[in-house]
Formats: structure tokens, sequence, C-alpha cells
């Protein structure tokens, strides 16, 4: 393919504070940026924001940032080694996920359609339209999930409008992969960005030397995992080994045949643990709105009766209370307390209020809890049943035991909501007859006259409210038996009712009361039936909070094998030394896997900051071909001369600086089949050069180096020392190198798919939006208007922070409500 040199200035923007990074969308015209603040803001191509992203705490930065191959979510690490899997329509999380050590690269892969009628993979796998056949069949068998939005609390947009899919993986109908390498010289793998399916460890396969991962790509067909990392260079003295000044840049190629035999065992894997995930955030959502609930209308009662208890001695609460109900006679403090604190009013307004929360979360229990706990245990029995298929699904960590725990986790924990249920009602019962009881009471205290309809009280109601009144200073108990120290300050404790202690992260103060219970009594007298593991058990000191934290143990600990199993049969098939590179800083590279002819090509400066020229590698992707004493590469060094002067002009600085070739601040490919560089020109005019190298005309003057390793005695030398110093210019045609003029450049970021570019400037707060390919005729006509419109807008931004505190709120609020349109 060949592509015109053409380009097109779009815009000329300056922001207010200074880019870091820029990722261009290869799905929609959307350009994700981040800044020294740790915000990431998207784009569209006339500069239009969509939105902006806060960093998640203060003082976190960017270190990566990666589109998932449909362009409808992009991952975000940041220096606190959190990675954030953010919605592109409407900017909600929807996954974070965390790594050991510091983000130094992220990529997302997907492997290569054969389906694709251009694609020669077709003629390898032509039965590719089955290869992944499972097929969700959720929706025939459970209800819908309530919407969190109607009952009490909040939840984000994302999770109210797609409850099953709120992980958005639903139409993920081909494996992709996110890669993220860290400092310590690990890369994690995890299918569409959530399910984890490996750790790779490379001071394990390196002679236990310090690394960093620089960069990571699997091949089309999933068979080979290239990893390119840096490596402190050791070297012997005596009996101590001391790093060298240098450090080495290596390219390690493992052997990941399992991703791609068992590809639609993973895929399916994939899609059950995204189902999982989804629902497991559903739960803990529900779970929260349940405890704010209770929280909310239980503050003012805890208030009062604190209040109340603090000023009588300890443990003569539930005493003054039962004596009022025996012989209608308060004590002095407690007169006090229903007279003036609280009084006719407050008591109907109280009750009211605790009955309407009651019911919330009666339908919190009842309608959300259980069916969520109903669809986990659906989708966990289908996850035991792929268990159970071990030829299939045992080599990758899937196994029995575990899914089958987690299954009784799920069983046990909605056993638990019913008992929560349970001890609604009764504690409904108890409040109506309570507050009936005192309203009563405080009538009487005041010589009101009291209806006849209210003053009736069966034996059962006395024994209600004896029971609801004995638990008053339960807290007691349990601070008690803390082990608190009796001398210490300690907050006057009581026990209003016995649903607060389901919703703590403790055991319960008041246990159910089990012994009548029939089931019970038949288990605790069988127990050989009791143990069989159909049978689910019931935790009777767990509360509901304690019973969430298990089930989200267990079914974490059905995810956590697969990790560790899959990252085991990945072996490494050769490591390969490229060259030194600098202690300080890590180089700049880029890479790209053209399928059809099964190679990866890889282009990278020699140093962090601007060099002579770059590197070329092209490395093969095939299995069969990159093990071997015949595997090969090609590889070459290219450098630019200066542009040609005019008219002497351009020569009026130092002579040796014209000598030189022009500096190299950054690669970057823009198709498989073009890779773009930026440059600068030497002498007093800094000014940027655009340069669309083809990689046929590169690849034609490379050299073929052997990938088995190259000795001079006991010394392994790089493969890139052969590399060949070519001048790229007399390569190229006379309007290759495209000046940019008027800017002085650091880096830049292309897409050969939307036919894009943008250039950032040395300070880093202005940008320069280009559309490539354009016909020259076009480019002509246009050049003056557009020059004129960009120096006309270039003073304001959309990321201007003085403007936006006087009135930009409601454009950027308008802007985010347009959406993105493809």
């Amino acid at each position: 393919m060949t592509s015109s040199n053409a380009m097109r200035q779009l815009e000329e923007r300056h922001v207010a504070t200074k880019v870091e990074l820029m990722v261009w969308s290869n799905k929609m015209d959307l350009l994700a940026l981040s800044n020294v603040r740790g915000e990431v803001a998207l784009h569209r191509l006339t500069w239009q924001k969509v939105w902006a992203l806060p960093p998640p705490s203060e003082g976190v930065d960017v270190k990566g940032m990666a589109w998932r191959p449909d362009g409808k979510v992009i991952a975000v690490a940041y220096s606190n080694s959190d990675i954030l899997l953010i919605d592109v329509e409407n900017k909600e999380t929807l996954h974070t996920s965390h790594v050991d050590g510091e983000i130094t690269c992220i990529n997302w892969v997907q492997e290569k359609d054969p389906g694709d009628p251009k694609s020669s993979l077709l003629r390898k796998q032509k039965d590719i339209t089955k290869k992944y056949t499972i097929q969700d069949s959720t929706s025939n068998f459970l209800p819908k999930l309530p919407l969190l939005s109607r009952s009490f609390g909040s939840v984000n947009k994302c999770i109210e409008e797609n409850l099953e899919d709120a992980k958005k993986i639903k139409e993920q109908t081909h494996l992709n992969i996110l890669l993220v390498g860290v400092n310590t010289g690990k890369l994690y793998l995890s299918i569409f960005g959530l399910f984890p399916c490996g750790v790779v460890d490379m001071n394990s396969h390196i002679g236990g030397h310090l690394c960093t991962i620089l960069d990571a790509d699997v091949s089309c067909d999933l068979r080979v995992l290239f990893i390119l990392l840096s490596c402190w260079k050791e070297r012997d003295q005596g009996e101590d080994q001391v790093k060298d000044e240098k450090k080495e840049l290596s390219l390690v190629l493992l052997d990941t045949s399992v991703l791609a035999v068992r590809s639609p065992e993973l895929h399916a894997l994939a899609l059950k643990h995204g189902h999982i995930v989804s629902l497991l955030g559903y739960l803990s959502h529900t779970m929260h709105s349940i405890t704010e609930a209770w929280e909310n209308i239980l503050l003012e009662m805890d208030s009062k009766l604190a209040s109340y208890a603090a000023t009588v001695p300890e443990g003569s609460v539930s005493a003054d209370f039962l004596d009022l109900l025996m012989f209608g006679i308060p004590s002095d403090e407690l007169e006090m307390f229903l007279l003036q604190d609280l009084t006719e009013k407050g008591l109907k307004k109280l009750g009211h209020s605790i009955e309407l929360s009651y019911s919330n979360i009666q339908k919190l229990v009842l309608k959300h809890l259980h069916s969520v706990g109903q669809s986990l245990a659906y989708h966990l029995s289908e996850l035991r049943g792929m268990a159970r298929r071990t030829d299939r699904y045992q080599m990758l960590g899937l196994q029995e035991e575990t899914v089958a725990k987690s299954l009784t986790a799920t069983g046990a924990f909605l056993v638990k909501a019913t008992e929560v249920q349970q001890v609604i009602d009764n504690s409904m019962k108890n409040y109506k007859v309570f507050f009936r009881w005192l309203y009563v009471v405080i009538l009487r205290l005041t010589d009101e006259r009291v209806p006849a309809e209210i003053t009736k009280m069966t034996q059962q109601d006395l024994a209600f409210i004896a029971d609801f009144l004995r638990n008053f200073d339960g807290t007691r108990v349990r601070q008690e038996g803390d082990g608190v120290p009796s001398g210490s300050s300690r907050k006057p404790g009581f026990n209003l009712e016995r649903l607060g202690q389901y919703l703590v992260d403790q055991e319960l103060i008041i246990p159910p009361d089990t012994d009548n219970n029939p089931w019970a009594k038949f288990l605790q007298e069988n127990s050989l039936l009791a143990n069989h593991p159909s049978i689910i058990p019931h935790f009777r000191n767990m509360s509901l909070v304690q019973q969430h934290s298990h089930l989200k143990t267990a079914i974490g600990d059905v995810f956590r094998q697969p990790e560790t199993s899959i990252s085991e049969l990945f072996k490494v098939s050769n490591i390969i030394k490229c060259l030194d590179i600098p202690q300080t800083g890590e180089p700049r590279l880029t890479h790209i896997n053209v399928a059809d002819d099964w190679k990866l090509l890889l282009a990278f400066l020699d140093s962090s900051s601007t060099a002579e020229g770059f590197y070329l590698m092209e490395i093969p992707t095939d299995k069969s071909s990159t093990s071997g004493d015949e595997a090969s590469a090609r590889c070459a060094y290219f450098y630019f001369n200066p542009l040609a002067s005019k008219g002497g002009e351009d020569r009026r600085g130092s002579e040796a600086a014209w000598s030189l070739p022009m500096k190299v601040l950054d690669v970057q490919f823009y198709l498989q089949d073009v890779l773009s560089v930026l440059l600068e020109q030497n002498g007093e005019n800094r000014s940027a050069v655009f340069v669309q190298f083809p990689m046929r005309v590169a690849l034609e003057v490379t050299i073929s180096v052997s990938l088995s390793g190259m000795s001079d005695g006991d010394q392994v030398k790089h493969i890139l020392s052969c590399a060949p110093r070519i001048e790229a210019t007399v390569l190229l045609d006379s309007g290759a190198l495209r000046p940019v003029e008027n800017m002085v450049a650091s880096r830049f970021a292309v897409s050969g798919t939307r036919k894009v570019a943008v250039v950032l400037s040395e300070s880093r707060r202005k940008v320069r939006l280009f559309e490539m390919e354009v016909e020259e005729e076009e480019e002509d006509d246009e050049a003056m208007d557009a020059t004129a419109a960009n120096l006309r807008d270039s003073d304001t931004s959309i990321l201007d922070v003085s403007k936006s505190m006087d009135g930009n709120e409601g454009d950027s609020q308008a802007e985010e409500a347009a959406g993105i349109n493809e």
C-alpha cells in the first residue's frame, strides 16, 4: 500500500496544562490526552472536548493508556499501580484492578480475525465461524435484575443501564488481551481487561537480573508472546556482583500455544468471569444501599437513646423500660426522656420513618439480594459444569472443588439473606407494638385522652415488648467480651434492634435461636448428612456483611488458580540481546504486528531523549520461524541528513551542525507498511520535520541476522551490533519529508486507520492536528485558509482552566451530553 505524503493542518491549540501522553482511537476520530496533573481528556478531531476524567486521588499520574480494540473502552494506568477501565461513552469506571510495581507499559491486543477475507489466516482456519460457539442463555432462565436507582441509594449510570453486562463484554466475539508491564519485570495478562490469564515474571528467565518491561505484544495467532525489556548488566568482581553503568535491551520470545489451543475455552471462561464480576458489583451496591438505609433511619434513635443511656447506670436502660412495662411508673430519668427528648410528635415521626426505612430494606433484601444471589448460583453452577470438563478446562486451572465451595458460599449467603428477612419481619412487629405502647405511656404522662383502640394489648404483645426491651443492653455483653479494660472510657451502648448486627463486619451479638428448628435438629442428629457437600451450611454467628465477604473470597479463589496455571504453561523459546542502552531513562519504541506476513516490526530510539537515528527490526511471528538454528531477523539503523538549504539562508548557524544528521524525536507506526518519524532540523531553525517512511523501502536495505545468538569467544554479541548504518534521506522521494513550520516539537501520535496525526510542541503546551493522505491540490487550496483560522484560534483552549472557571462548565456539560459519534 502506498499513501500520499500530503498532510493538511486542521487545528493548532494551546492547552493550560502540560500534555504527557497522546493516544488515538483506531475506531473513532478520538484522541486521548493525559497531562501532568493526572487528568485524562478525550477530544474529537475538531478539538471539541468529549469529557475530562480527574485522577483517582491526589498526586497520581497517568503512566499509560490503551484503547480496547473495538474502541468502546479505554484502559488508563496510574502511578499508584491501578488500572481503570473507562467507558468511552460516559467516562464511567467499569472496572478497577491493581498490579504490583510501577506500570511501565500497557497494550491492548486482539487476535487477528481469520474470517476477514483480506487476511491470509483464512486459509489456515477455515472454521473460524465455529470457533466461539458459547451461547449465553441466561436471559431464558433468569429474570432481569431490578434497577438499583429505584431503591434507596444511588448507583452510577453504567451499572443502572446494563446491570447484566456492566463490564461491557457481551459483544466481545474475539479474544483480546490487556498486557500490563511493570518495573519489577512482571507482565500481567488479562482477557477483556478483566479475567487474569497469566503473570510472567521475567526475572526468573534471564538469570535473576533486575529488569523492566518496556513493551509487549502477542502474535496474531496467539502462539508467541513478545516482551521487550531492559536489564541491568552485571559483571563478576571476585565474589560480589557489581552493576555496570549500562543496561541491556533484550527481546524475549515466549511460547504461548496454550492461548491459541485453548482460546475457545479461555473465551468462554472470560465471559463467565465477566458475568460473575458484574453480579458481584451489583451485590456490593445493594449491600451498600442496605447499610446506608439502616444507618440513616437509626441515626436519630441512636443519638436519643445513647444520650439517655449516658445519664443512667450501666445496664439499667432495659431495667427502666421493663419497670415501666410491668408497673406503669417510669423513673425520673425515663420520664424526662419521654416527655422532653422523645415527645409525642417526635415519636410519631420516628415511628413513621423507621417503618418506611424497614420497608425499603425489606425490598432490597427480597428483590435485589435474592435476585443477584440466584443469578450468581446459576452462573457458578454453569462454571462447575465447565470444571467437570477436565479435558478442556483442567489445564487452565479451573477446579471443581473451588467452584463447589463458591457455590456453597452463595447458598449460605442466600440462607443468611432469608434469615435477615425473618428478622426484619419480627422487628417490624416489635416496633409497631413498642411504639404504640410508648405512645400510650406519653399520652398518660401528659394527661391526654388515650384512644380506646390503641390501649388494647394482648399477652403476645407484652411478650414482644419484653423480648424487645430485654436486648436494649445487648452491646454491653459484646464490649465486655472484647477484653476492654474496665477502667477505660466507653461510650454507653445499647442494642436498639436485631437488624443492625447483621450489617456490621463482626459476629452476631444475638444469634438466631435454632433450638426448636426441626431441620437444625435433624442435621444435628445426622452428622454425616450435615457434612454432605449438597447440604448448604448455616453459619449461625456470621453477620450478613461477613457472609458477603466470605462469598467474595470464595469466588476470588475460583479465578486465582487459572492465573498461575496458565502462566506455568508459557515457555521461553528465545532471548535476543539487542543493544546496550543508557542507565538513565528508557528508549522510546513502537511496534506493529503484520498479520498477513507473520512478522513483528520494531522501531526504537536508543535513548529516552533525541537520537541521531533509530533501529528497525523485523522478527518472524510464526512459531516455527522463531525457534531453531535457522531462525533469523532483519535489522538496520537509519539516520536522516539535513534538508537541502534554500539559497544558504538556513546555514547561517554552525556549519558543524549542518554536517550532523537531524535529530530523531519520535517514531511510531502509521500502518503496517508505513513508519512515521518525527525529526528536528539542525541549526537555529529547529522546526520539526514529519516523515512517512515506507517499510517496503526500509526492509529492502536491512540485513538478515540469526536469532540463535552470536558469540565472539565467550562474549555474546548484540544482534543490532551488525545493523548497517543507512542514510534514509536518499531512499525517500523528495516530498516524503514534510516540514512542520514554526514548531519545535517533542513527540507525536499517529493513526493510519483514521488517517490523522497530532504533534506536541517542546513546551508540551501546544498541539497541532493534521489530516493525512490528502490530495495535493486540496492541500494547496486550503493551506492559506487553514493557517489563518488556526492563528485566530491558537490562543483558545478547551482545557484552559481560567475560562472554565467563568462559564465553560455549562459548555462542557453540553459537550458531554452530545455523546460520541463515530
